[in-house]
C-alpha cells in the first residue's frame, strides 16, 4: 500500500492516480455507496452527446452510440451521464458515460404534451431529447410501444425544453 504525497492512496500500484486506486480485484462483502444515483457506462460515441442526452444504438456502427433523433426509436441505448455514481469501463477519446438504469437528468421536450410526474419516456424527434409516450389502443387495451421506453419521469415539465429527473428502466 502506498500513500501519496498528494493523499491518493494505492493498493498495488506505487503511483496512485486517484484517492484510492486499486490495481488488482476488489470483493466487497458490505455496501459500496455512492453520491449520485445511476450506473454508466463509457460507450464509443459517432456524434457529440453531451450530459443528459438520449441515445441510441447506432446503426451504422458496430458498438457505438449517437443522439436519438427519431420519436419512438426501439434502438434506445440510455442518457449520457454528467456524474454517474459507478461508472464501468475506461474513458477514452469520442466516448462518453451512457447510464443504462438508475436516476439522471434528461432533456426532455413538453411540446409533444407537458410531462408529469410518473409519465414514461421515450426519445422525441428532436435530436437528444425524450418526450412523453402515448399510449396506442390495443384490442381496447391502452399500452406503450414495446422496446421505446427510456423511464419515468420524477418531476414535471409543463412546457418547452428542460432537464428533468428520470428513473432509467430501459424496456
Amino acid at each position: 500500500m502506498r500513500v501519496a504525497a498528494n493523499g491518493n492512496v494505492g493498493i498495488g500500484t506505487v503511483s496512485p492516480t486517484a484517492k484510492l486506486h486499486v490495481a488488482g480485484d476488489v470483493i466487497v462483502e458490505g455496501n459500496i455507496g455512492a453520491k449520485y444515483q445511476d450506473v454508466a457506462e463509457w460507450v464509443e460515441a459517432s456524434a457529440p452527446a453531451p450530459a443528459g442526452t438520449v441515445v441510441v444504438a447506432d446503426p451504422y456502427r458496430s458498438n457505438q452510440v449517437r443522439p436519438s433523433t427519431e420519436a419512438y426509436d426501439t434502438a434506445i441505448a440510455g442518457v449520457v451521464s454528467s456524474q454517474p455514481g459507478v461508472l464501468l469501463g475506461e474513458k477514452g477519446d469520442g466516448k462518453v458515460a451512457v447510464a443504462q438504469s438508475g436516476r439522471v437528468k434528461v432533456k426532455v421536450d413538453a411540446s409533444f404534451g407537458a410531462i408529469r410526474r410518473g409519465d414514461l419516456l421515450v426519445s422525441s424527434p428532436v435530436v437528444g431529447y425524450a418526450m412523453r409516450s402515448e399510449p396506442v389502443t390495443v384490442g381496447r387495451m391502452p399500452m406503450h410501444r414495446p422496446g421505446t421506453i427510456l423511464g419515468k419521469a420524477l418531476e414535471p415539465l409543463s412546457e418547452g425544453q428542460g432537464e428533468v429527473l428520470v428513473l432509467l428502466t430501459l424496456q
